[in-house]
């Protein structure tokens, strides 16, 4: 009840002990989100990075990868289930 909103919104200006403690993690946490991206092959400044769904609050909120302009935020949070569902119906009608 107290982190979520940290995590989707960002700190805003909080200071207390719990944000600092929500900062703290959720930046360690994107961290590693990012030396996994570029263990898969991402590129900055060759490649284009759309970030999808849920992860997109904490990334967006807790790295910089916000103020990079090879980045692409889409805030939608169903968009990997839209993305999915879309997979599915091409596949059906073949």
């Amino acid at each position: 009840m107290l982190i979520e909103p940290l995590l989707r919104n960002g700190l805003q200006e909080r200071t207390d002990s719990t944000a600092k403690k929500v900062e703290h993690i959720a930046t360690g946490y994107t961290e590693n989100i990012r030396r996994r991206l570029v263990d898969y092959g991402y590129k900055e400044g060759l490649v284009h990075l759309y970030v999808i769904g849920g992860g997109d609050c904490l990334l967006r909120n807790y790295s910089d990868l916000a103020e990079k302009a090879g980045v692409t935020f889409i805030t939608d949070i169903c968009a990997n289930a839209k993305g999915y569902e879309t997979l599915a119906e091409k596949k059906l009608r073949r």
